[in-house]
């Protein structure tokens, strides 16, 4: 499995699908250190009593971690130029911004990160970057990072609803007298025909009847 010649990929999605790219970062070489990890994820995390901590939910699907390792080097010493750098000695910013860009920045428009597909050799994993960390270990003479020791942990995307993604924490109001789920979908998705699915992923007993103080989540939902 640990072939040189055997490229490492990292794509970018805008999308759960995985198909709308946004660009790819292909390994100079093979991790140093490669783990792959299986563990429980938790469904449903939510706020407390007083609404104001994270609460974990209840054990989920089974899903793997891919924890690894790599060097990021424009020294010259290597026979490929890193990802994203476009001469030998240049600084790879260029390339850890490229990195960053499929994995860890921040979608406008969606409010997440980007969704990834790693692969190497006949292993592949979807899911999402939940950290990345970069050590610089050499400089040229003006100061800029010749040299980068990238740590990366992969977890896959548990299969969900296809209808809706993940909330966006910046769309869980707390509900006030007057409130009602017409005006919060039309608020929120322009079609007040919503409320019907919103009460359904709240578990409301009625759309009609809000609980003073209680939040809602307004996840993205897919037209």
């Amino acid at each position: 499995m640990n072939n040189s010649s055997t490229k490492f990929t990292i794509e970018g999605f805008q999308d759960d699908e995985l198909k709308i790219r946004i660009n790819t970062f292909e390994l100079q070489v093979s991790p140093d250190q490669f783990d792959i990890k299986f563990g429980k994820v938790y469904d449903a995390p939510g706020k407390n009593a007083e609404g104001d901590k994270l609460v974990k939910g209840t054990p989920g699907k089974e899903v793997r971690k891919w924890n690894f390792s790599f060097i990021i080097d424009n020294t010259g010493v290597l026979p490929q130029m890193p990802s994203g750098c476009s001469s030998v000695g240049s600084s790879i910013i260029s390339s850890i911004e490229r990195l960053k860009s499929i994995t860890v920045d921040i979608n406008d428009e969606s409010h997440s990160k980007p969704f990834v597909r790693a692969i190497w050799s006949d292993l592949q994993i979807d899911g999402t970057a939940t950290s990345i960390s970069f050590q610089y270990t050499y400089f040229n003479a003006k100061g800029e990072p010749l040299r980068s020791k990238v740590s990366v942990e992969i977890t896959e995307t548990p299969k969900e609803n296809p209808n809706l993604r993940s909330p966006d924490i910046s769309r869980m109001p707390t509900i006030k007298d007057g409130d009602n789920l017409v005006k919060f979908c039309e608020d929120f998705y322009n079609d007040k025909y919503f409320y019907l699915k919103i009460a359904d992923l709240n578990n409301l007993s009625s759309f009609r009847a809000l609980e003073k103080g209680k939040r809602l989540e307004f996840p993205p939902i897919k037209k």
